[in-house]
């Protein structure tokens, strides 16, 4: 079982139109992910989707910038080789895929990838650091 953590970044011109509402856009990124989760591997869980809008005026520019949580189980993952590597580059593809299709750009920052073992006699998770 694996924590996911995912940092993007995305213009704030959209191909179609998008709710008005900060918590539809977030609904509309925690169903994306679920998508993403569901085609690689079958099941998991989006626990959290927080966005945040920037304005820089020297340059004009506006962003969305995306910070997502999700839990997997990696034994699901339908590519192979199963290695993190390939599951963070599989993520990250395919969530950037999908939100260029509402954001015109979007740029997937990070991938982070934190394992979790289950504590059976408190029967909470127990994470640990990739090394």
């Amino acid at each position: 079982m694996y924590i996911c953590r995912v940092l993007v970044q995305c213009g704030a011109r959209f191909s179609e139109a998008i709710p008005d509402a900060m918590r539809d856009v977030e609904l509309l990124v925690e169903e994306m992910m679920g998508q993403v989760l569901l085609n690689l591997f079958g099941e998991g869980t989006v626990d959290d989707v927080s966005i945040c809008f920037a304005s820089y005026a020297q340059t004009k520019r506006k962003y969305y910038f995306m910070q997502i949580h999700a839990q997997f189980d990696h034994e699901g993952f339908i590519l192979l080789p199963r290695t993190e590597e390939h599951i963070k580059e599989a993520i990250g593809r395919s969530m950037g895929t999908l939100l260029r299709e509402i954001f015109l750009s979007a740029e997937v920052d990070a991938v982070t990838l934190t394992p979790i073992s289950w504590d059976y006699e408190n029967t909470l998770p127990r994470s640990r650091s990739l090394s």
